[in-house]
């Protein structure tokens, strides 16, 4: 993950609610000493990040945790009631069949992974609010794009799509995060990869 936050671009996301008037309330819920340490860790590291800044508003989602498989907790934060009133995006992900159709007949495949690039869209200024949450401590807002929120994947597809749209099915295809780029004769597989690497650097990716 990027240790900064990037500046404003137009493809920072932007939610649309189905009711606007409709206003999120929750109340908070006594938590232990241990949970709220790891709360206190989370925040430290997200304002010094600038991923998250102190806010006031109504509007809030409260925190929660879950447990992972080593039974560490996870930190995350409670957004059902505003996914409730968000308007779905019905942009499409690329299916594993189209992607395997396309890849079958070459010889050579590069995998990147820009697990990065999460970071790097921000939350539309006129939403912040929308993304407050509350916990003892205080309340805070994102300035990155969060994927605990629907149609976030589908928005973060769309930006990738956008980025490289011009070799899109020449001879690469994007699943979120992953660049898959395949070719069938080697000198030209290496131009590919130039190619695409030479993109995402322009992007800062």
């Amino acid at each position: 993950m990027i240790n900064q936050l990037s500046s404003h671009h137009i493809y920072d996301h932007k939610i649309e609610l189905i009711d606007e008037k409709t206003f999120l309330r929750s109340r908070l819920y006594q938590m232990f000493n241990h949970k709220l340490q790891k709360i206190k860790k989370y925040l430290i590291e997200h304002l010094n990040k600038e991923f998250i800044f102190f806010s006031f508003a109504s509007n809030v989602s409260l925190i929660l945790f879950t447990e992972k498989k080593d039974k560490s907790l996870h930190f995350c934060i409670n957004y059902r009631k505003l996914n409730a009133l968000i308007k779905w995006n019905h942009y499409s992900l690329l299916l594993i069949d189209k992607t395997l159709a396309h890849i079958q007949e070459s010889k050579y495949l590069t995998w990147l992974n820009i697990i990065v690039a999460f970071n790097k869209l921000q939350m539309h200024s006129d939403n912040e609010d929308l993304t407050i949450f509350i916990i003892f401590f205080n309340s805070y807002k994102y300035h990155v794009m969060l994927f605990e929120l629907i149609n976030e994947l589908t928005f973060y597809q769309h930006y990738m799509n956008d980025v490289l749209f011009k070799y899109l099915y020449q001879f690469c295809q994007i699943y979120l995060d992953d660049i898959i780029i395949y070719s069938k004769i080697l000198k030209k597989h290496k131009w590919h990869v130039w190619l695409i690497l030479n993109k995402l650097r322009e992007v800062d990716l």
